[in-house]
């Protein structure tokens, strides 16, 4: 026994470390499998877990990922949750032995900090020789800023272990001799996260490619064993429910944008929060600084620059020009070049300034979208540039002298980032949900034991609600729900999810065991307009409003007061009003939708509804429409009745595309009850983006409304 843990004695103390990070990182009441609430905070770790307390609490389907309460008509699959679909499948297994309140993240995130100094030390290891040498180039790898940016924020993608498992295939192993596991890793990335499994997908294609010999046997067992992982993963994929979606859906928005800065690796800030002492944060855009987010941190930059310096003046020492494994060395720099190619995108940036910007065709563009996220891409190279350095350094000095410069910089390392560490280690400190995601009303609980359904009238892959409800909706044990988070969904279910909604709303047509949560305050505004004289309880708790059928004798004196107040925003005649979806008080109701960041809002579907108030006057208005129709080469015309205040107002057929045509809707005054307006467009061909193949948007957009404008009719 103590010849066994002397020999596995690194294994240990690696556990012993993984351990105390662990409870740095989460607090140590959190390390146990059944404290769930620190999950419900502002990362996505709410996410993780409400995707595996839905799949936990169905039964068994197939495709075994299948996960239909979470999310119910726009639901996809366990692997859209980022739950970490192998711990997922393996505890649903085991659920007759563990608790209803039970999570396996703190464990997961034990095995990251695990596998990123089991790898690096192997790494490390088989070129040196040295296990100190090794040990603290390993520490280097768990307080990369890449890796302790992800950790305890999106812990799927924390999974460094992973890549530097690739590594170590990579630089320790022959290719053709290693292929079932690589095969095995690739299989086993693609039940975690998904850009490990592009990642190390395409490491591997690399390596095979850049030892290919060109003759008859190696081409045909080149076929074979591409041939056999390609089987293999899409089986995978497909049990674990990848094509629960449509395969169009799975393209994410964001290549391009979420890429690598050339000055990424020396940028120290991220998402707010400043990773380094001493270096100044360097202006990127938003999303290079979250997805590109790769700073090598003082010391790791040091390492590189003076084992570069190093390399040079020493290059005609043997020891240096016969580096063990040098073939794979080279081969594995041609990778790097490759990836950093890809993880930069089609617009390379260097700071603010773009250098080249290559314009792609959009089916071109469509496959690279598979991986939006491409800083990403880059993250690998980070890890093997510090590998190369830390190798490269022991072979420039004596061993004494390599610890001690090596100590060093992993010392200055430490230092630089301690602000970033500070942010996301708590040092013991419990990480407990917090407050505002808290439900402090009472009315909470007993509408909960009642009502085990929760929807939201804006079923989109992001509601706003979420955060504030998710960590009620596993609390008080719902089971179904369409308020979800998922990172892909299937976008032409989420369309039609939201016109059914809207036309049982207009139809009056409530499921009497659910609450519906209200996603503005424009929809609040088109729901008095429907329901205000039937028997629904409309109910402000916790700072956003819910609809329950069947309960208005319940609303309290204050809902009942806040409500009366609630009325459609007036637009004053003469006042041109510029429109924006994001506006919370606004003149919009049901069937409208965004124009990406910019100004305007799209009608959505079938049927879009403006409502506004009036100032009183005894006269005709006409409305001013300032408006951009949809139409491409292949829908060539749009056509719409208007109809004011529930009367026909107008029949429109347009068949050309141009932006600030003008529509104008009189508005007599016979018509106008209480100085309300309410204008339906009802849409009788809309069309979608993804109809006309011009992008995967699956909305039927009809008209792009700029800006209103009342005037007095003359």
């Amino acid at each position: 026994m103590k010849f066994f843990f002397f020999k596995n004695r690194i294994n240990f103390l690696f556990i012993f470390i993984s351990i105390v990070c662990i409870i740095s990182v989460l607090g140590i009441e959190n390390i146990s499998l059944t404290s769930t609430s620190w999950l419900y905070g502002k990362n996505d770790s709410a996410l993780f877990q409400l995707g595996w307390y839905f799949f936990q609490n169905d039964i068994w389907r197939f495709p075994i990922g299948k996960n239909p309460n979470y999310g119910e008509a726009i639901s996809s699959s366990i692997v859209y949750t980022d739950s970490i679909p192998i711990f997922a499948f393996l505890f649903k297994l085991a659920k007759p032995l563990i608790p209803s309140n039970f999570q396996y993240f703190s464990f997961w995130y034990f095995l990251c900090f695990y596998f990123q100094l089991f790898f690096s030390f192997k790494i490390i290891k088989n070129f040196t020789g040295s296990d100190l040498y090794s040990f603290i180039g390993a520490i280097f790898f768990i307080v990369s800023p890449i890796f302790l940016f992800k950790i305890n924020w999106h812990g799927s993608a924390a999974m460094g272990g992973l890549l530097l498992c690739g590594i170590y295939l990579s630089l320790t192993k022959k290719i053709n001799e290693a292929k079932f596991q690589w095969i095995s890793l690739i299989i086993i990335s693609s039940l975690v996260e998904y850009s490990s499994t592009i990642i190390l997908l395409s490491i591997y294609s690399m390596l095979r490619i850049f030892n290919f010999q060109y003759n008859r046997t190696d081409t045909l067992k080149l076929i074979k064993d591409f041939s056999l992982i390609l089987i293999l993963l899409l089986l995978t994929l497909y049990i674990s429910g990848y094509f629960e979606i449509r395969t169009v859906d799975t393209l994410g928005v964001g290549f391009g944008t979420y890429k690598l800065n050339l000055l990424s690796p020396f940028d120290p800030a991220a998402n707010g929060i400043s990773w380094s002492l001493f270096l100044p944060d360097i202006i990127l855009d938003r999303a290079e600084e979250l997805e590109g987010f790769n700073y090598f941190g003082l010391g790791q930059i040091l390492i590189i620059f003076f084992s570069l310096i190093f390399f040079i003046i020493k290059r005609k020492k043997d020891y240096l020009l016969n580096i063990k494994n040098k073939k794979k060395i080279k081969i594995f720099i041609f990778v790097s070049i490759i990836m950093t190619l890809w993880a930069l995108s089609n617009q390379i940036s260097f700071g603010t300034h773009t250098l080249v910007e290559i314009p792609l065709n959009k089916y071109v563009l469509a496959a690279f979208s598979i991986a939006k996220n491409t800083g990403r891409m880059f993250w690998i190279v980070n890890y093997f540039l510090l590998t190369l350095s830390i190798i490269i350094l022991y072979q420039c000095f004596s061993k004494k002298k390599s610890i001690l410069i090596l100590s060093l910089f992993l010392f200055i390392q430490i230092i630089d980032i301690l602000p970033g560490i500070k942010n996301r280690l708590n040092f013991f400190t419990p990480n407990v949900v917090e407050d505002k995601i808290i439900l402090k009303d009472p009315i909470w609980e007993n509408l909960f034991k009642k009502y085990k359904i929760l929807k939201t009238t804006y079923p989109i892959s992001w509601p706003k609600p979420f955060m504030r409800l998710a960590y009620s909706i596993e609390k008080f044990n719902l089971e179904k729900t369409n308020l979800v988070i998922q990172a892909r969904i299937d976008r032409k279910a989420a369309a039609e999810l939201r016109y059914n909604t809207y036309n049982n709303f207009r139809r009056k047509i409530l499921s009497s065991n659910t609450i519906y949560v209200i996603d503005s305050l424009g929809h609040l505004r088109n729901l008095k307009y429907i329901f205000k004289n039937d028997d629904v309880g409309f109910f402000y708790r916790d700072n956003f409003w819910i609809m329950i059928p069947n309960t208005k004798n319940k609303m309290s004196i204050s809902d009942k007061k806040l409500f009366i107040k609630i009325d459609s925003k007036t637009l004053k005649i003469d006042e041109i009003k510029k429109l924006l979806f994001k506006e919370e008080d606004n003149y919009y109701g049901f069937g409208w939708s965004h124009n990406s960041t910019k100004q305007g809002v799209w009608s959505e579907g079938f049927h879009s509804t403006l409502l506004f108030n009036i100032v009183p006057n005894e006269k005709d208005l006409k409305l001013i429409i300032s408006y951009k129709p949809y139409i491409t080469k292949k829908n060539t015309t749009l056509e719409f009745d208007i109809y004011v205040n529930n009367i026909f107002n107008n029949k429109v057929k347009v068949s050309e595309s141009m932006n600030n045509k003008k529509l104008e809707i009189l508005i007599k005054r016979e018509n106008i009850n209480d100085n309300q307006v309410i204008i339906d467009f009802k849409f009788k061909n809309p069309t979608s983006p993804y109809e006309v193949l011009e992008s995967p948007d699956a909305r039927k957009l009809g008209i792009l409304i700029n800006n209103i404008e009342l005037k007095i009719n003359k």
